[in-house]
């Protein structure tokens, strides 16, 4: 049901007002609209410290996660898919939470994190000069360059060049026919090796033919053979690696944490909002004014808890006005509350509008199956929908969605006498989908009839309900008027009958139609006949809960077919059976997942199109609780 929000008004003394908003913070039933105070009975020193203190922890604690999380025991990919749609939160009492804030521990870990992090990035950039010194060092191995001495009446050019380009060096060298001598070195799996050139000093023209054909002058870093100093450098980053897997087991062992980290994320998180609201707040003369949304019979809550805090309280009702729109609070209990999914994904209807969740319950499921219209799949939808309800207890609504859809599907799979594409159910059969497509044609017709009936009735009495007669009769009296001539006409058979419910519908509309001037008037009495072309497109938008069933059902048979045919060609026995079996499980597998969506989206947008435009607009804004609400822990209410 739709519960309307009131706005009230809170006054008391100032120096409670932080106590009176962390209070209604932990109970969640108010959304603040505004906030005044005293300025001269603010210590803004003492509040910026506070506000600063807080945004320095949860940046601490941001950062711990951030860091641990490459260190934590990584799940599976179907798990890890499963917790980014359905993540479930922790369970903390606020004297848990407290306990762990007053430990210190988490700080601890911070502290360890810190460390960690700058001991690792010191030995990541201690391996990576490492690394380049010995890239340098291999292309010089097997020479000692720190013995080549600058000779009189000689000159050495220290390079190195590409290893494909060693022999185009050796012939230009040859060519020039005069005295060198050349000493290589460098590593089989070098790209560049290294080498020494002696020539005479008086050739001017050797070092640019050198560098013309690729080498490289190298300037020399050390005074001891490249092969002994490559060595040592091998063996310190051995000993740098050492260290950093000594580093990684113990960031292993504290990511363990990440939990309680996040839950103080959460904590820190809910201060700031607090602080935020107490900053943002208008100041006024000696205590604070604060307005706020309130949920119709949740306010003698607030007033209880309020009133354990401070005696000195006001806490009145306010007029809403006229620009201002309530928001929205949804309250459905029981398997309803599992259906707000499905108008959750439309939106929140005004706060003047029907709650539409107890309306598309039974049409919702009802389409559903019959878009499935499977008895083997109902069966497996509802087995995984209320296993993984059992597991993830926090998305338990969400699954029992499926779970219901799933029993529906069940009964449309009966009805239609299938069962993973195969005639199980024969016996039970009531029309056949595939030879008599026009019979559930019929019948799908009917079921959208009905539903845009029952919308037509919720806007009829919810419009009466807000005192609005002439939109009650005008707007949706003429169309039910309609209908049930239809259903007259389909029982009877007397065409008079449905030419007097449209008469009907034209008289009503002109009747109650707001316009003044008469002939306006019955203007609007028959364009209302060009209404009914939208009411014969909403029942044939129904047609396609049969192409989904056809669909469904068709494919299951395909995969049936493919199986026995793999099971024929495949000669060895046993082996036949596995490859049929595995494309039955699979198979069939994909085909629910695939027309479940589908079920589920085309069932919606019957809700969204074909139904809620009879009785809403939406476009309501939801209920924003000043609440202890976590992206990672559910606080435990007492």
């Amino acid at each position: 049901m739709n519960l309307p929000a009131k706005k009230y008004e809170i006054i008391a003394l100032k120096s409670k007002c932080e106590e009176i908003l962390e209070e209604m913070q932990n109970i969640g039933v108010a959304e603040i609209i505004s906030l005044k105070m005293d300025e001269s009975e603010v210590d803004e020193s003492e509040f910026e410290e506070e506000k600063n203190k807080a945004e320095l922890r949860l940046a601490e604690m941001r950062f711990a996660k951030s860091f641990l999380k490459d260190f934590a025991e990584k799940d599976g990919f179907v798990s890890n898919l499963i917790d980014s749609f359905f993540p479930e939160k922790k369970k903390y009492s606020l004297e848990e939470l407290q306990n762990l804030v007053d430990s210190g521990r988490m700080q601890e870990v911070v502290e360890t994190c810190n460390k960690l992090e700058k001991g690792l990035n010191k030995i990541k950039a201690q391996r990576d000069n490492l690394q380049r010194e010995i890239q340098e060092l291999r292309k010089f191995s097997g020479i000692s360059v720190s013995t080549i001495e600058d000779f009189e009446n000689f000159s050495v050019f220290v390079g190195s060049i590409g290893r494909d380009k060693k022999e185009d060096l050796m012939d230009a060298l040859r060519e020039k026919s005069i005295f060198f001598h050349i000493k290589w070195g460098g590593e089989e799996e070098s790209n560049r090796v290294g080498f020494y050139l002696v020539y005479p000093k008086e050739d001017d023209e050797m070092e640019d033919l050198v560098k013309n054909i690729g080498a490289k002058e190298e300037t020399v870093f050390w005074n001891r053979h490249p092969k002994d100093l490559l060595s040592e450098k091998r063996k310190e980053i051995k000993e740098l690696e050492r260290k950093e897997s000594e580093k990684i087991k113990e960031a292993e062992e504290i990511a363990d944490e990440i939990p309680k980290i996040e839950a103080l994320i959460d904590w820190y998180r809910w201060k700031l909002d607090k602080y935020k609201t107490f900053e943002d707040g208008e100041k006024t003369h000696n205590y604070f004014y604060l307005k706020a949304w309130i949920a119709e019979g949740k306010v003698g809550k607030l007033k209880d808890a309020m009133e354990e805090v401070t005696p000195y309280i006001m806490i009145n009702e306010i007029d809403i006005e006229e620009d201002e729109r309530p928001p929205v609070m949804m309250q459905n209990e029981g398997l309803m509350e599992s259906f707000e999914t499905v108008t959750g994904v439309y939106g929140a209807p005004k706060s003047d509008e029907p709650d539409p969740t107890p309306y598309l319950a039974p049409f919702f499921a009802v389409a559903f199956g019959l878009a499935l219209s499977d008895a083997g799949y109902g069966i497996l939808l509802m087995a995984i929908s209320f296993l993984m309800g059992k597991k993830l207890k926090d998305s338990k609504a969400f699954f029992n969605l499926f779970v219901i859809a799933g029993l529906f599907t069940v009964l449309a799979g009966l009805f239609t006498g299938t069962f993973f594409g195969t005639d199980l159910f024969e016996g039970l059969r009531i029309v056949d989908a595939v030879d008599s497509p026009i019979e559930v044609l019929y019948l799908v017709s009917v079921f959208g009839i009905i539903q845009i009936f029952v919308g037509l009735l919720v806007g009829f009495f919810w419009h009466l309900k807000q005192g609005d007669k002439n939109l009650a009769f005008g707007s949706k009296g003429g169309p039910i008027i309609f209908f049930l001539g239809i259903g007259f006409f389909a029982l009877l058979g007397e065409f008079a009958v449905l030419v007097g419910s449209v008469l009907i519908m034209v008289l009503l509309t002109t009747i109650f139609s707001n316009e003044k001037n008469l002939l306006k008037r019955a203007l609007s009495g028959f364009g209302s006949l060009y209404d009914l072309i939208g009411y014969f497109s909403d029942v044939l938008s129904y047609s396609r809960l049969l192409a989904l069933g056809l669909a469904t059902g068709i494919i299951a048979m395909t995969i049936n077919m493919i199986a026995g045919i793999f099971m024929e060609m495949i000669p060895v026995a046993g082996l036949n059976v596995i490859v049929a079996g595995l494309i039955l499980v699979f198979g069939h597998i994909a085909n629910l997942l695939i027309n479940a969506l589908s079920s589920f989206i085309h069932a919606a947008r019957l809700q969204f199109v074909e139904f809620f435009s009879k009785f809403m607009e939406g476009g309501g804004r939801r209920f924003k609780p000043f609440s202890k609400q976590g992206r990672f822990i559910e606080i435990i209410k007492k």
